[in-house]
């Protein structure tokens, strides 16, 4: 369990966005800075399928979903690593979709991740604090997955495809 906070977006008070980076997959170090949308709304998280190539694995698995002005078929894939503030989130499950207009460039962070966090906001301070567990979600040789949720809220384990996983 750890604590970390992160500084929103000021010019965008009324949506819970901030900085995080991508680990990219070649280089082995943090290589791309993101903006990060906290979607309270989403069972799961959203990110652009350009982007996992580069930093993430696409699995064989789909499922159909609605977000950012898209709708349709989304690819399931693992991010490797996401950076935000001083804690790093490992094997995070989303889906890939081609949307676009201004959260092209985002990252929609759902409950499969934020269920793990305590928040505290202050928008004086326009901070967001957060306490996170991953414990009972972390992937291990024992139980090598991560969570993701279909569209009616259910809990579905999606197995990880890929030896290159373990630590």
């Amino acid at each position: 369990m750890s604590n970390f906070s992160v500084k929103l977006e000021s010019d965008r008070p009324w949506r819970y966005v901030f900085n995080a980076n991508l680990l990219e997959n070649r280089k082995g170090r943090f290589g791309l800075p993101v903006k990060v949308l906290v979607d309270t709304g989403s069972f799961n998280t959203i990110i652009h399928e350009r982007l996992v190539a580069k930093y993430g694995v696409m699995t064989n698995h789909s499922m159909m979903t609605a977000v950012g002005g898209f709708r349709g078929e989304a690819r399931i894939c693992i991010l490797n690593k996401i950076k935000i503030g001083n804690t790093e989130i490992e094997k995070v499950a989303a889906l890939a979709v081609p949307f676009e207009g201004e959260l092209k460039d985002h990252i929609l962070l759902g409950a499969n991740v934020t269920n793990n966090w305590e928040f505290t906001l202050s928008r004086k301070k326009n901070s967001m604090v957060a306490v996170e567990d991953f414990s009972d979600n972390a992937p291990s040789r024992e139980h090598p997955y991560r969570y993701y949720f279909n569209n009616k809220g259910k809990i579905i384990a999606l197995q990880e495809m890929d030896a290159s996983f373990d630590n």
